[in-house]
């Protein structure tokens, strides 16, 4: 685990929260530092919004969502390499 940098960086700072690599003492002092400052809290947020963008693309698509492509695309009259 790792800490802050005592230099404020909001933009790192949060990226290290955000993925949980700090330290339980770091974690303590940052989120008290967040009640403060306004640009770590933002970047928190827009960190926290991008994890679940990049874990939501991560989820499979429905079952059979390939073969209904296909079948769409052949009654289309192109190919898939079109």
């Amino acid at each position: 685990m790792i800490g802050i940098k005592r230099v404020h960086d909001p933009e790192r700072n949060a990226a290290v929260y955000v993925s949980g690599e700090l330290s339980r003492r770091a974690t303590h002092w940052f989120e008290a530092h967040l009640l403060d400052c306004d640009d770590c809290w933002r970047e928190v947020a827009l960190g926290r919004a991008g994890k679940r963008l990049a874990e939501d693309a991560l989820e499979p698509a429905p079952a059979g969502l390939r073969d209904r492509l296909r079948a769409l695309v052949r009654l289309s009259g192109t190919s898939l390499t079109d």
